[in-house]
């Protein structure tokens, strides 16, 4: 059994969505926290597969047990039977995919991804402050998300019952474990949003001292432009060269000598944290990718039934394919943040280097740092097949209404 010991804090933020994702079979691990030296143990179990093993039965059993039952559901059309069948295979596929690939085949990733923005966190030093601030926003994510989840999914559940309360006992059953899968899905999705979000906040503390560097170094020229406003005069009147040698010489007094081993550190950090993002991609990406594919089958059957059959379904389908927008454009919405403030930084260092205020083993540090930036680029993938941005978003949504208006003429 191994174990990885990481920092409080960050289990402390993890602990509800982890609680939450071993019931339904997205975790097998167990936290132990050690409250003297304020860590928390992490520890692979078998019992931690129990929950696992039977939601790997459910999926297995459940699938086939409702394709056999919509043939005691009589649909307006074949195309709906037919949209029906392909959203439910790829709903249960998905929440098989997503169990199997995150707690048995990939289920050391996830506490490496911790452990690794752990040592990111022990080299950025941030300010309690600073750290508590980050925790506290990363537990409202979770926990509106967990409340919003568990608001609708428990509303269509109790609704499912209520319509099929005439029917036996093993359709009611079989009716609200179909429900299941979409209730994994979601976690998994909650999961790669917050890891994402930590790594954007990352990102976002080391764009700031970037910005803090130009700002510090745009008052420091304007304070040598005005102590050296007359001395500059008289010298560009004798010769144009000498007012550069004092410009640096001006820098160089102020300025000191730990620029340098803080560019070398921020270098180090983005590094690791790029890491941490093919790190992401690798754990998740098969997942995301059966999950979106899930979503769009979800959007273009619940809508092309709502059009269908809009008195008997048409509220239940609408409010189905809003959920499924909503959970696919917080996850391109949240990608897309995170790729843009890490693309940012190499915007800054260029700022930076404009300012033509640093010394010469700073500017080559930096130079370095820009060359890293355009070679080791952060971007989100669903396995390496499409990016997860506001583009896809759009092109998704695009897609979706042209398969309906095809759904619609073939009917």
């Amino acid at each position: 059994m191994k174990k990885i010991v990481f920092r409080n804090g960050i289990y402390t933020v993890f602990r509800p969505l982890c609680y939450v994702c071993k019931v339904f079979g997205l975790a097998s691990y167990s936290f132990v926290a050690d409250r003297r030296n304020k860590r928390v143990t992490a520890d692979y179990g078998y019992w931690n597969y129990m929950f696992t093993v039977i939601w790997l039965i459910v999926f297995t059993v459940g699938l086939p047990a409702k394709i056999l039952t919509l043939s005691s559901v009589d649909f307006d059309t074949g195309t709906l039977l037919l949209a029906f069948k392909i959203h439910t295979i790829s709903s249960f596929t998905s929440s098989i995919v997503a169990v199997v690939w995150v707690s048995v085949i990939k289920r050391r990733k996830f506490l490496e991804i911790l452990e690794y923005i752990s040592e990111v966190d022990n080299k950025i030093r941030y300010t309690l402050q600073e750290a508590t601030y980050m925790n506290r926003k990363v537990m409202f994510n979770i926990f509106s998300g967990i409340i919003v989840l568990t608001v609708i999914q428990c509303t269509l559940i109790l609704y499912t019952i209520y319509i099929f309360a005439s029917e036996p006992y093993y359709i009611i059953i079989i009716q609200t474990i179909s429900c299941v899968p979409d209730i994994c899905n979601a976690l998994l999705l909650f999961q790669f949003v917050t890891l994402v979000f930590m790594v954007k906040q990352r990102y976002g503390h080391l764009n700031k001292r970037l910005s803090n560097w130009i700002s510090a170094a745009v008052s420091r020229r304007i304070c040598l432009n005005k102590e050296y406003t007359r001395c500059s005069q008289l010298d560009r009147a004798v010769d144009q060269v000498n007012i550069t040698r004092l410009f640096v010489s001006g820098v160089r007094n102020i300025e000191g000598t730990l620029k340098q081993t803080d560019i070398h550190l921020l270098r180090q950090i983005y590094s690791e944290m790029y890491d941490i993002t093919c790190l992401i991609n690798d754990t998740y990406g098969v997942p995301i990718l059966a999950t979106t594919c899930c979503m769009l089958t979800g959007v273009v059957f619940t809508l092309y039934e709502a059009l269908i059959s809009f008195k008997m379904w048409g509220v239940t389908d609408v409010l189905y394919a809003i959920t499924y927008l909503m959970f696919f454009f917080s996850v391109t919405l949240i990608c897309h943040r995170g790729t843009k403030e890490a693309s940012s930084s190499s915007i800054l260092v260029q700022k930076l280097l404009l300012g033509g205020i640093c010394r010469n083993e700073n500017v080559e540090g930096l130079k370095l740092f820009s060359l890293q930036l355009q070679v080791m680029t952060i971007e989100y993938t669903a396995c390496g097949f499409f990016s997860l941005n506001l583009s896809l978003f759009a092109s998704v949504v695009s897609v979706i209404v042209s398969y309906i208006v095809i759904m619609v003429q073939i009917n």
